[in-house]
């Protein structure tokens, strides 16, 4: 293979590395923003449930019904994401 060839096949490889390196960049960019929206959706969803919960009970309360417990909802934590990372979830 002459030089010229050669040469010619590296910059059709590094232009296609290019393309792969900006379109990988690209899909980063739109699964870390869909990623941040859905955690910033999950605190508010989160808050708004244990308000709710609060509010059942006062409810409750003034009526005199006696109630059962509503548990505190909590956004996940490191261990429990790397535990069903690691379980294929």
């Amino acid at each position: 293979m002459t030089y010229a060839k050669l040469d010619s096949r590296v910059g059709k490889l590094e232009t296609r590395v290019a393309e792969i390196e900006e379109g990988f960049g690209e899909i980063q960019l739109k699964l870390t923003r869909r990623v941040t929206g859905l955690e910033i959706w999950a605190s508010r969803a989160t808050a708004h449930m244990n308000g709710v919960g609060e509010t059942l009970q006062l409810i409750a309360e003034h009526l005199g019904v006696r109630s059962a417990a509503i548990p505190e909802v909590h956004l996940a934590t490191e261990a429990e994401i790397d535990a069903a990372l690691e379980d294929g979830c």
